[in-house]
């Protein structure tokens, strides 16, 4: 029988194996046995058997691509609680959402259209509109996860993007020098001060609150009495119903007495004023200007507690456990120096 000539990836034989020497053929992305020792025998089995996968496969035809949308609302149910918390979830929902929204003006309106060059292109897109790197690389991830979950539902049939290719889309962010400059201890009471002068007696609480044990303000929001041993002086972040921490991390946070109090103050008068983060925001603006200070966030309050903690003696991994980090990298991006700090000169060996 002449030789068969054939191409990779086309059903063909390959060898007799074992003691039966039967032949063995490629067929389908699979070696398969084909029960006989004769060639010829052989080679009509293997033909029957790509015949009748070609019939099999011409009576399914292939299933329509997923729709962006579909896929967007399937992923978006996928990432609530208890997958995610609230807060991670709707940042991914609608980091996913701006991506379909972009995609589809470009007429990109399923999965399959969807390849690392319309990735590059968002990429770029979104620097052009003014956005940051750190924004940049969000989204990105938040299109890759949802693109890896869609391979593991079955929606699709493999993920486009490999971890390879998905590390040339980061951009590089721009991070914070280890010595740079924190608000000193002296500039936050002068905040904390002004703020219990000018502010009403809920933000004025927060803010001490927040100074005093480094409390993210969503886990500041949810703060009641049950947290608060003052026997220990010790501040519980833990979950609540219908809310939890992030990364379902709970902690016991050291406070003084002054922060004691200022939890319970602010317990007690929360539900006087409006909690949301642009308010919150209007409300430190205010009263930076009015004491005369540099601009500052509530996750600076966050960050200067962090450093007071580590300036006084408390080691890395204490402080980043006590902030709920993941990851004590991230702690240490929040250590940073005062201004009256020693230059080092001090330190040099000779």
């Amino acid at each position: 029988m002449p030789k068969r000539r054939y191409d990779l990836g086309h059903p063909h034989l390959l060898r007799r194996r074992g003691k039966t020497k039967f032949w063995t053929a490629w067929l389908n992305g699979h070696e398969i046995s084909l029960g006989t020792a004769d060639r010829v025998e052989a080679q009509r089995r293997l033909d029957a058997r790509a015949a009748q996968r070609e019939r099999t496969e011409g009576s399914d035809p292939a299933p329509a691509p997923t729709l962006l949308t579909a896929l967007a609302l399937k992923f978006a149910e996928f990432c609530k609680p208890p997958r995610h918390t609230l807060k991670t979830a709707a940042s991914y929902t609608d980091r996913v959402t701006m991506f379909v929204e972009w995609a589809e003006k470009r007429k990109v309106k399923t999965t399959e259209d969807v390849t690392f060059a319309i990735m590059s292109a968002y990429v770029r897109a979104r620097a052009a509109e003014g956005a940051g790197a750190a924004t940049i690389n969000r989204c990105v991830i938040a299109v890759r996860l949802m693109f890896a979950f869609a391979a593991r539902e079955g929606i699709i049939a493999e993920d486009p993007f490999d971890a390879r290719k998905f590390r040339t889309l980061k951009l590089k962010e721009p991070r914070s020098k280890p010595n740079s400059i924190t608000l000193s201890p002296a500039q936050i009471d002068a905040f904390l001060d002004a703020a219990d002068r000018s502010s009403p007696t809920g933000y004025a609480a927060l803010f001490r609150l927040t100074g005093g044990s480094g409390l993210r303000i969503d886990e500041a929001r949810h703060v009641d009495l049950s947290d608060l041993d003052r026997k220990r002086m010790l501040l519980t972040v833990t979950p609540k119903p219908g809310w939890t921490t992030k990364g379902y991390r709970f902690r016991d946070v050291p406070i003084s007495e002054r922060t004691a109090a200022a939890v319970i103050s602010f317990i007690g008068s929360r539900k006087g004023i409006a909690l949301d983060d642009k308010s919150v925001w209007r409300e430190i603006q205010r009263v930076t200007t009015e004491a005369n200070l540099p601009r500052l966030s509530m996750h600076d309050l966050r960050r200067a507690w962090a450093s007071a903690m580590h300036k006084n003696g408390a080691s890395l991994k204490q402080v980043s456990n006590w902030l709920g980090h993941a990851d004590i990298a991230t702690t240490e991006r929040y250590i940073r120096v005062y201004e009256t700090a020693t230059e080092g000169h001090e330190y040099l060996p000779r």
